[in-house]
């Protein structure tokens, strides 16, 4: 974790000591004030539904070493009074100041970069990477979701002198929100994942969306590494240009990174030969879900470029965790669970069709799906869509909750498909009590919606019955 003076602070943000001395010392930086420990700087960051300076008080009491925050205002005698009390420093943006700490701590000691971005599949992709890793070096990796303009300076901060790697996730929703998180995290190996619809509320265009997730790309200096989807035509084009080094990797493609002789086991995931430039690699890939031999694909270029060897890449594959909410299988009752529950859009619903369909079961297929969310002016046609492209599935059961999922049963009615059953509803606990009647042993069922549609409380509520 970082460790430094007040001298320091003013050094790296640009502030104003209001109080304290520049030679107190701090250890750890916090955000939150009920987590906060003793000696940690407090950095007080406003958002959309709170604000740091409303908790000093709090974060003093509990010890904190140093304060950054940007209205004195807040901030009353008795609180920083004693002779323990903590430094004070005013910063006009504290959430740039929090960042700029964390670009400090990011070149404090030796240390490479790994940068996952992608529309889809960045989250698993980021974990098997680190697996991987982290047979050979100590690895700091990003924790669950903490991905954005916050979660990754977070991530920066806890880095250790030991680290030798880290694995950083990149969200965004807008333009210049990579770029600002490359700036920080100084990136020496770049992975775009995929490119597909999402975002559109603020990024209209597919275009937008191709060019937000490539500042990634741009970010990345001559002596760093691309690692390129081959299989994906918006990704390739992106690396054209590029006069890094360039990893590719597909199924489709001729690539340097290459999956081939693939498997299907059913509930048991895949085995695929991967042949790493001039090596093979034997890969037993414990995940459900096609999609996820592109993300070990990615990770196994990953791996290569720093030097890893094939049977510790292979072993690193193996010891991947499985992430909840992501292809998450739950058995229950007879009954397997498919919980893919934590977001979804186009491309990725489209994927969830292609795993219950071919999921091997005794029983029915259902696909319970909430709305597709941040689509823009293509959120109407795209559940659409999705409709007639369920039509062509195998799916036994269709199951809809909430008004833009609606209009895939809409679409899947306009053409229908014997046996197909749709149920359409407007709660969770409405989905459930369809479940509950029509729900055998030997069924399957995959649950899946945006982030916003929390359709894991179907799951929930299911399971507890």
């Amino acid at each position: 974790m970082i460790k430094g003076k007040a001298k320091d602070c003013l050094g790296v943000v640009g502030g104003k000591l209001l109080k304290g001395s520049a030679a107190k010392a701090f250890r750890g930086v916090s955000i939150n004030s009920r987590t906060i420990k003793k000696e940690e700087l407090f950095v007080c960051i406003q958002g959309e539904n709170f604000d740091g300076h409303n908790f000093l008080g709090e974060a003093i009491n509990k010890g904190a070493a140093g304060i950054i925050l940007s209205d004195p205002v807040h901030l009353s005698g008795n609180m920083i009074s004693g002779g323990n009390s903590p430094f004070v420093i005013q910063s006009q943006n504290t959430l740039r100041a929090l960042q700029d700490l964390a670009g400090y701590q990011r070149t404090r000691f030796p240390f490479q970069v790994v940068a996952v971005t992608g529309t889809n599949g960045k989250s698993t992709t980021k974990e098997m990477i680190a697996s991987i890793i982290e047979t050979k070096y100590k690895t700091l990796k990003t924790q669950g979701n903490l991905n954005n303009h916050i979660g990754l300076p977070l991530t920066l901060l806890a880095r250790k002198p030991e680290h030798e790697v880290g694995v950083l996730e990149m969200g965004m929703s807008a333009a210049g929100e990579i770029k600002r998180l490359a700036e920080i995290a100084k990136p020496d190996i770049g992975v775009i994942t995929n490119i597909s619809v999402g975002h559109l509320d603020q990024l209209k265009t597919i275009k937008d969306v191709q060019a937000a997730k490539g500042e990634l790309f741009d970010a990345i200096t001559e002596e760093g590494t691309a690692i390129v989807n081959a299989d994906d035509p918006l990704v390739l084009e992106l690396a054209k240009s590029l006069r890094v080094k360039k990893i590719t990797y597909g199924i489709e493609q001729s690539s340097d990174v290459q999956a081939s002789n693939i498997q299907n086991e059913g509930s048991s995931g895949f085995t695929f030969t991967a042949k790493v430039f001039n090596q093979t690699i034997s890969v037993n890939l414990s995940q459900i879900g096609y999609c996820n031999i592109y993300n070990a694909l990615a990770a196994l270029a990953t791996g290569h470029s720093l030097g890893i060897s094939g049977k510790d890449m292979s072993r690193g594959l193996e010891n991947y965790q499985q992430i909840p909410q992501r292809n998450e299988q739950i058995h229950y009752e007879g009954v397997t669970l498919i919980n893919d529950a934590y977001n979804a859009n186009p491309q990725s619903m489209r994927e969830a069709l292609k795993t219950l369909s071919e999921f091997n079961t005794q029983g029915k297929r259902f696909l319970i799906i909430g709305d597709m969310l941040e689509l823009g002016l293509l959120s109407e046609s795209a559940h659409h869509e999705l409709g007639q492209e369920i039509i062509l599935s195998n799916v036994d059961h269709l199951v809809t909750v909430g008004p833009l999922a609606s209009l895939v049963a809409e679409s899947a009615k306009k053409n229908p498909r014997h046996p197909l059953q749709i149920g359409k509803f407007n709660t969770h606990a409405e989905a459930v009590s369809y479940l509950l009647r029509n729900v055998e042993k030997g069924d399957c069922l995959l649950i899946k919606g945006s982030r916003g549609t929390k359709m894991e409380n179907i799951i929930q509520e299911y399971l507890k019955t």
